[in-house]
């Protein structure tokens, strides 16, 4: 009973209080995947009213260039979306010459996310590449709207760069509910520009490579943080993520797969 709860909440929250909900996609985990594979999951971003996926790519990943021509032309037909979030921390930062070059060639398909008029583009961190943006946006004619969140919302907006920004802050810190503090510091500092609010149903990693191991509190905040969302009513909302095994629970998997 619990879970067609939460499913009701998502569906309804995404039709009615923010302009788009997307899914952060780690197009890295996708070295396998087939045609198959990218339509059911499209499929089931669809039933849950997901409007994009947030294609995370990182630096020198041979998977994206394998991957993101047949992505792109499977959801063009599928009235789906898609947009960039450039990966600045899984394989270092990205030259600026290759953040310009994947936005203008897949901006004109089909499936590319635009908001007012515009092609629609993410970060995950990159805040030692602040200074490039201002000729990625000259040369792409994109909407910017980072995760600079190792920043905070007043650093990130007084470089004078974003479009909008995202927040990483999507679990609570020790054995606490989660809060809205840091949403409304975004609010407040972004001044009207849109604002992506993240959510996600709880986090675990255990990634020895990487020296992390921890489990944070989730319980009930999957409802809660959607309850928060609609309180808010950001712009945007980002839900973290739809498939990093590696580090937390994928929503699609709670709601969805058997």
């Amino acid at each position: 009973m619990k879970l067609l709860m939460l499913i009701a909440l998502l569906s309804s929250l995404t039709l009615v209080r923010s302009k788009a909900v997307f899914a952060h996609f780690m197009v890295g985990n996708t070295a396998s995947y087939s045609t198959d594979d990218w339509e059911d999951d499209i499929n089931q971003a669809q039933i849950a009213h997901i409007d994009a996926f947030a294609l995370n790519i990182a630096n020198n990943d041979s998977t994206i260039a394998a991957q993101l021509p047949t992505l792109f032309s499977i959801t063009g037909s599928k009235g789906f979306k898609l947009f960039f979030s450039f990966d600045y921390a899984g394989n270092g930062a990205w030259l600026q010459a290759d953040v310009i070059a994947p936005v203008n060639q897949y901006k004109t398909e089909a499936a590319y996310y635009f908001y007012n008029g515009q092609a629609f583009v993410s970060t995950f961190e990159g805040v030692d590449n602040t200074q490039d943006w201002p000729t990625i946006i000259q040369d792409t004619g994109c909407f910017f709207i980072p995760s600079w969140s190792s920043l905070g919302a007043k650093a990130a907006m007084a470089t004078g760069v974003p479009n909008g920004l995202f927040s990483w802050g999507a679990w609570p810190e020790g054995p606490n509910d989660i809060f809205t503090t840091t949403d409304y510091s975004y609010l407040q500092f972004l001044g009207g520009k849109p604002y992506m609010m993240p959510a996600s149903p709880w986090f675990f990693t255990n990634l020895p490579g990487y020296h992390k191991n921890w489990l944070w509190r989730g319980d009930d905040m999957w409802f809660d943080r959607w309850t928060q969302i609609w309180y808010a009513a950001p712009e945007f909302v980002e839900i973290i993520t739809w498939n990093d095994y590696g580090e937390c629970i994928c929503p699609h998997y709670l709601i969805f797969r058997e």
